[in-house]
């Protein structure tokens, strides 16, 4: 059975080996910085925060079968605080003119912006392959999982959420478009920075240029991957427009990837989801054609539980004897239902 729960300190070394497949700002594969990160979601869970807004919350995946965990996703409730701001390069165009010449360009520029009263963002989304086409669908539920507990939380949330996709990166772990723009200006490889940040970003204030740069200047293999998705990553994006993320005009400072954003609210996985009392044990039932399936949520005596359950036309959720001990679980309990997009 698939259960997704927050992280515990067990965790730590299955955490480590997925960090290690995605080496992101998010989740690095820093054992210290994760344990750190684990320690934090811990506190943030159990409401052990003196501002709501420190919150980092990482819900694990966890193959009970096989005692381990094999997924993992996050939330980062503030992302943009005074002191440590939120940047990206926001995307535009310039159109010019020559009618001598008879020649019209449009250019794409990047300038540097930042807030220090950001939004909510969601990341460190990461599966181990032998999962992702696993019949729980684990992928949607470490996505969906999130806006159910955005749903059930909300004064923990802003009322923005972003998304950073990855880019695409060369076989040596290198980016194209901080090779060409951001190393020129720091003396600094992808992966140096790229670790450097999740403690501090000062430097990309001290060091990137303040005036808009035209994407016109940098080689051909550059600019096309600037606002491109990393092809592990085109999953998760159509995920999230499901439900209704959007393209911003904004990429990531060091490797370019695209962000996603949505208002909290508007998001079909917050807005769609409902609180039901758990009925009776369930009559053995042959699975339909027709029937899909949910993330059934709970905050009962085991804390914050999930998984995905077999959801009948009728719109009763179908939760085995199995499930509900799983969950901490039993009838006349309320949990809650998300729809899987």
């Amino acid at each position: 059975m698939l259960i997704l729960r927050p992280v515990e300190a067990a965790d730590l070394d299955d955490l480590l080996a997925l960090a290690e497949r995605l080496d992101s700002m998010n989740l690095p594969a820093d054992r210290d910085f994760v344990a750190r990160r684990m320690e934090r979601s811990q506190r943030s869970f159990a409401g052990d925060l003196e501002d709501w807004r420190d919150g980092e919350y990482m819900f694990a995946l966890v193959d009970t079968e096989r005692g381990r965990c094999v997924g993992t996703s996050m939330i980062l409730a503030k992302h943009g605080r005074p002191g440590s701001p939120y940047y990206w390069l926001e995307v535009s165009t310039e159109e010019r003119r020559s009618p001598e010449l008879g020649k019209r360009f449009v250019h794409r520029r990047l300038t540097l912006r930042s807030t220090e009263d950001g939004p909510t963002e969601i990341g460190g989304l990461i599966l181990d392959p032998a999962y992702r086409r696993h019949p729980e669908r684990c992928g949607k539920a470490l996505s969906v999982v999130r806006f159910a507990f955005m749903s059930a939380h909300p004064d923990r949330f802003e009322r923005e959420v972003i998304a950073e996709m990855l880019s695409p990166f060369e076989s040596s772990g290198r980016n194209r478009l901080w090779d060409a723009f951001g190393a020129k200006f720091t003396d600094l490889a992808y992966r140096e920075a790229d670790h450097l940040s999740a403690r501090s970003k000062q430097f990309i204030a001290d060091l990137f240029p303040r005036d808009p740069v035209y994407v016109t200047l940098f080689p051909k293999e550059v600019q096309e991957v600037i606002g491109q998705p990393n092809e592990t990553a085109v999953a998760a994006v159509r995920i999230l427009e499901k439900v209704g993320f959007h393209p911003l005009e904004h990429v990531d400072p060091f490797d370019g990837g695209p962000y996603y954003g949505a208002a909290r609210d508007a998001i079909a996985s917050v807005r769609e989801r409902r609180e039901l009392v758990l009925p009776g044990e369930p009559a053995p039932a042959t699975p339909s054609q027709d029937e899909g399936q949910a993330l059934l949520s709970t905050e009962g005596r085991l804390g914050f539980r999930a998984t995905v359950v077999p959801m009948p036309p009728d719109g009763a959720p179908r939760v085995s004897p199995s499930c509900r001990e799983a969950l901490g679980v039993t009838s006349g309990d309320r949990v809650a239902i998300t729809p899987l997009p």
